[in-house]
């Protein structure tokens, strides 16, 4: 009885050593494929290239502990997205129970959670990056409508600025906010190493804040009288 019992805690110690090493490896192929990604583009780098820079031996590591790409990228996601979204759920709250809180207010609370990751030394500045180079791939649309939907602080986010842009129709809304999300995660990954040599904290307020009007100026941009005809046009057609 004596010699079952120590088994399984010899048995149970190993499996936590097992799932710890585990663990230790994965969170370092993770950090390799966020700085390659980065670096070369999602898809000018093998699975095989990110364990090499990982430190594994096995060719075939990286497979073994994610299975292919997509499910790696989303390890990267896992990584960094929850701070981003507790900070944007944060910033919602702090703005009462308004039923249309001030657009500015809005737009603040999308970029400066995504540009305050910028700051974050454990691969945050290549998160940002990664993402500029997924809106609109083919492949790997982590960005999608489904995955906005499934977010329930993007969700949030996003009925409150419809809320706050009444003036814009219905159908231009989805492409007004893939022009926002393409320009806040370029913005922000494009001026981040230009603001760190140009003068550090106060170049890079000064980065968001600009940011922040511009992404206010295109959800405020008002409808053309050409846009109204070709969304005329597009309905008929549809």
């Amino acid at each position: 009885m004596a010699n079952r019992i120590e088994k399984r805690r010899v048995g149970k110690g190993r499996a936590r050593a097992e799932r710890a090493d585990s663990a230790t490896t994965r969170a370092r192929i993770v950090a390799a494929a966020e700085t390659l990604f980065a670096e070369r583009g999602i898809d000018r780098v093998s699975l095989v290239e990110i364990g090499k820079a990982a430190g594994q031996r096995n060719r075939s590591a990286v497979q073994y502990h994610f299975g292919d790409k997509a499910a790696l990228l989303e390890a990267i996601r896992q990584k960094h997205a929850p701070g981003i979204e507790l900070r944007r759920a944060a910033m919602l709250d702090a703005l009462g129970s308004a039923r249309r809180p001030p657009l500015r207010s809005l737009v603040e609370a999308l970029v400066i959670p995504v540009a305050e990751k910028v700051r974050d030394p454990d691969g945050g500045e290549a998160y940002v990056r990664i993402n500029a180079a997924l809106i609109g791939h083919p492949r790997f649309p982590l960005l999608s409508r489904r995955s906005t939907r499934e977010n329930r602080t993007a969700a949030r986010l996003l009925q409150l600025v419809v809320r706050a842009t009444p003036a814009l129709p219905e159908p231009l809304r989805e492409p007004r906010m893939l022009l926002v999300t393409g320009l806040v995660f370029h913005g922000i990954a494009d001026n981040a190493r230009l603001a760190r040599r140009r003068g550090g904290a106060a170049a890079w307020q000064l980065t968001v804040g600009q940011l922040v009007d511009c992404v206010l100026a295109v959800l405020q941009a008002p409808v053309s009288p050409e846009t109204k005809i070709a969304l005329r046009e597009a309905s008929r057609r549809a």
